[in-house]
């Protein structure tokens, strides 16, 4: 990534997040939360109802990250790591982000970027709460899940020009190492209810939270419009 596309990442998501954009600020706005159970939901789809999105998400084990470091409770410095620890012995949990393995170079998806000014909705799961009723459950516009599935809570990030300069990023389809172009539909897609969406961030998020998170950068399957 150049340094005016990082530079423009780190902007992008922090004003997504309501954050302060200097790059020193930055690198503090992030939490990783060790050897916990989480939901990733960086590679899903969701479907939207009453204005919420919900996500089906895959539940893991290890260390995510979260930014920015979502606080509840500013007085005991509660965060999104203990809202998720809490949710251990008590039937939900939080969505937090690790980079998806089948977007790394060879595997079967891939990292779409909207072009700027893209004026799509997308589901926003960082920090989303998921419950473990839901797990092999059926729920409508997603099917039945299987065990090592988790229905979370997101809500939608309605991208305009304004707010989204930049485009924004999600993960699809690159059946036999080829982009599909099919996915950009969803870039200028507005939500509403019964649609399915996909889970978005501002480009060079995941990149700048899987740097901060591995200490190392991987190559990535990418696709982006002609």
């Amino acid at each position: 990534m150049t340094a005016f596309f990082r530079a423009a990442a780190i902007a992008a998501l922090l004003l997504f997040n309501g954050m302060p954009t200097s790059n020193a600020e930055a690198q503090e706005a992030s939490v990783i939360c060790e050897n916990q159970t989480y939901a990733l939901c960086a590679s899903a789809k969701a479907f939207v109802f009453q204005e919420v999105s919900y996500a089906k998400c895959i539940v893991k084990r290890g260390d995510s990250i979260s930014a920015p470091p979502l606080v509840y409770n500013a007085k005991q410095g509660k965060n999104v790591c203990d809202y998720n620890a809490t949710g251990a012995a008590n039937g939900f949990m939080a969505s937090t982000f690790s980079l998806p393995e089948e977007v790394r170079r060879g595997g079967p998806k891939a990292l779409y970027t909207c072009p700027g000014g893209s004026t799509g909705d997308y589901a926003q799961c960082d920090g989303g709460t998921c419950f473990d009723s839901t797990r092999g459950q059926l729920f409508p516009g997603v099917g039945r899940l299987t065990n090592d599935e988790i229905m979370c809570s997101c809500p939608i990030t309605k991208t305009s020009t304004s707010t989204a300069p930049f485009g924004y990023q999600f993960v699809g389809s690159y059946a036999n190492g080829q982009c599909n172009p099919a996915e950009f539909n969803v870039c200028n897609k507005k939500a509403k209810n019964g649609d399915i969406i996909p889970v978005g961030s501002p480009p060079g998020a995941g990149r700048i939270l899987a740097q901060k998170l591995y200490g190392r950068n991987f190559a990535l399957n990418e696709c982006r419009m002609d």
